[in-house]
């Protein structure tokens, strides 16, 4: 019986907008009316009563409602249907029309990727942490993954596992809740994972989460185990190297010839720098030639401190690297690209990434530019290993 019930509701208050917005208060109209007739007396008396109060108040909600009843209108004029159809009860599923239940899984899906998968509300949490760490709550934030992690739930499926619920009673919503299984399985994974394996081995990650999060008979669970053990087993197998974090070289150079480059600035700057660190993390090729990759541990994370001005200079040092074709250019190593890189580098970037993006732009006013005595010992190293007739391609 509460099944016809629910559905009759559904279909009385979700019938168009102006039911949707009057229904409960024509109820409470129809309330005040009856207290109105029946307590009439002390309600046109000269004397101020409980009623009398009642009735002004009854009024003026009244007024107000005609006041906001036209903003209502326009208000749900492009969200009613998503409204009307984002959540709805268990047991009466059945009783929709096959087009209700097309559209009860076209909106329940949109409710579950704008509500429950959303991680916007964790990024003043992460502000402080590691790039990579930022990196990876952006990745699972994304529509594209979002996607991902609901492909399975198709119409045919939605329909089955309503259907198969043990759960004859309830709503939808509490049934095919993510929220708590989707931020449980990012806090895990932003535990576990490594920095390697975030920035090179994304989709990796990605598919353990969406193996891991499943619907079962009681709503949507994240086994917590088997996802720990996943990222685990992507932290000691990730081979595949990911250029969207890596400085593109030019093929002519090898990455242990680049970081002689670096020695060039750092021995007398940066002084504490590990150019072949640097190298290995940081550095790869769009063609993958294994003779280029010379450098031991291109996996093992690297991390430097810097100050400001520190900061500015090796910026400089890079965008003359792109002028002198040791790095290649903007089509592969953007300037958004190449603050990223920068933030990954140094944990406690002083600069933000607006900044560190601007002064990679040669238009930048501010940007600072090397001296001269450091072009010409750094431009003496990159000639010994790119000469002149060499650098273009």
């Amino acid at each position: 019986m509460k099944q016809y019930f629910n559905y009759f509701i559904f279909k009385l208050v979700f019938h168009n907008r102006h039911t949707l917005l009057l229904f409960f208060p024509s109820i409470a109209l129809l309330l005040f009316l009856k207290m109105l007739f029946e307590s009439l007396d002390q309600v046109i008396s000269n004397e101020m009563t409980i009623e009398k109060g009642v009735a002004i108040v009854f009024a003026i909600a009244i007024l107000l409602l005609i006041l906001v009843y036209k903003k209502g209108l326009k208000k749900y004029s492009n969200t009613f249907i998503s409204i009307k159809y984002s959540n709805f009860n268990l047991s009466s599923f059945k009783l929709f029309k096959e087009q209700d239940k097309i559209l009860f899984h076209k909106h329940v899906i949109e409710a579950i990727i704008t509500k429950d998968l959303n991680l916007k509300k964790f990024v003043r949490q992460f502000e402080n942490s590691p790039k990579y760490q930022r990196i990876l709550l952006n990745e699972l934030d994304s529509k594209t993954f979002k996607l991902l992690l609901l492909s399975e739930l198709d119409y045919p499926r939605f329909v089955n596992e309503i259907s198969n619920s043990f759960k004859k009673s309830g709503w939808i919503r509490d049934f095919l809740n993510y929220r708590n299984s989707f931020e449980k399985a990012f806090f895990i994974t932003s535990k576990y994972a490594s920095d390697s394996s975030i920035l090179n081995n994304m989709s990796g990650i990605q598919e353990a989460i969406v193996t891991n999060i499943n619907i079962f008979n009681g709503g949507v669970q994240v086994n917590a185990q088997g996802l720990k053990e996943s990222i685990l087993y992507i932290n000691k197998t990730t081979t595949d190297i990911n250029l969207k974090y890596r400085i593109v070289l030019n093929p002519k150079i090898t990455q242990k010839q680049f970081a002689h480059i670096l020695e060039s600035y750092v021995s007398e700057n940066l002084n504490t720098f590990k150019t072949v660190r640097f190298s290995a993390y940081f550095t790869g090729y769009l063609e993958y030639n294994k003779a280029n990759y010379n450098c031991q541990n291109i996996f093992l994370p690297y991390t430097v401190d810097m100050n400001e001005n520190e900061i500015k200079e090796f910026i400089a040092l890079l965008r003359h690297f792109v002028q002198e074709n040791v790095i290649l250019g903007n089509d592969v190593n953007s300037d958004s690209k190449l603050a990223e890189i920068i933030e990954i580098l140094i944990e406690n970037c002083l600069l933000s990434e607006k900044t560190l993006r601007s002064n990679f732009s040669e238009k930048y006013t501010y940007n600072m530019n090397l001296d001269k005595e450091i072009i010409k010992k750094v431009n003496s190293s990159i000639y010994k290993y790119l000469p002149i007739k060499q650098k273009s391609f």
